[in-house]
């Protein structure tokens, strides 16, 4: 069950993983240097891509013998599909800005910002500072507020994946489903908000949220069993509190 809080925001305004450790989504602050070895949790593999920002020519991201591979090149080790995680390493920050691992459950996504800085985006496309941290480490409590937003005011098309499940559709910005309400949308700033406070259920330990439209989205993990601080934290002045 889903408490659902619609607030009104301006645009300015193993299986399991241990303590600590990331297994999802993050933002990579760095601007050198090597990136990871990062850990994605899934017991089965993702279809794995590199994005510049406004390209549509993504590079396929492929793991072979242990190592990364973009066009033929290896750009990273150790790289590996394991039983319940997928391992990807870059020898240096790529780049690209976007990594997105995908399959017919998960979807992570990975950003590549020095200090934090993203461009300034466009219509159609997420403010991802508005969702940090991307991986919300939650052990000892029940629920959670994330916020999701995107620029522009055209909110058709837009919906809230749950796991393998879509749990809210807008059209306009009215809902579709009677468990959500309807979007934010200020036009002053130009801007599109969804606010919510998602309840923990009995049988999850770990979930990820993905919100936006289809090629403009992006994905919150909640992992209700452990304790940590996701690595974007201290770059981005967020909290996980």
């Amino acid at each position: 069950m889903i408490q659902l809080t619609l607030i009104f925001m301006c645009y300015f305004s193993s299986t399991f993983a241990e303590n600590g450790e990331v297994l999802g989504s993050r933002i990579i602050t760095n601007s050198s240097g090597k990136v990871g070895p990062m850990y994605f949790k899934s017991a089965d593999g993702f279809w794995m891509h590199l994005h510049k920002t406004r390209s549509t020519r993504p590079k396929v991201l492929d793991i072979q013998n242990g190592n990364c591979i973009v066009d033929g090149k290896i750009v990273g080790s150790p790289c590996a599909v394991q039983e319940d995680r997928t391992v990807i390493t870059f020898n240096e920050v790529t780049n690209y800005e976007v990594l997105v691992l995908e399959n017919s459950i998960r979807f992570y996504i990975v950003y590549f910002a020095k200090d934090c800085k993203f461009p300034t985006p466009k219509d159609g496309e997420i403010i991802v500072e508005k969702s940090i941290p991307l991986y919300r480490f939650l052990g000892g409590k029940t629920e959670e507020n994330v916020v999701f937003a995107m620029k522009g005011t055209d909110r058709n098309g837009i919906f809230l994946r749950r796991e393998d499940s879509i749990i809210c559709e807008w059209k306009d910005s009215n809902s579709e489903t009677d468990e959500c309400p309807n979007l934010i949308v200020d036009e002053v700033n130009g801007l599109i908000i969804f606010n919510a406070t998602f309840s923990k259920a009995n049988d999850k330990d770990y979930e990820t949220l993905i919100w936006g439209k289809y090629f403009r989205s992006i994905s919150v993990n909640l992992d209700w069993t452990n304790t940590g601080e996701a690595p974007e934290v201290k770059a981005c002045g967020k909290s996980d509190d």
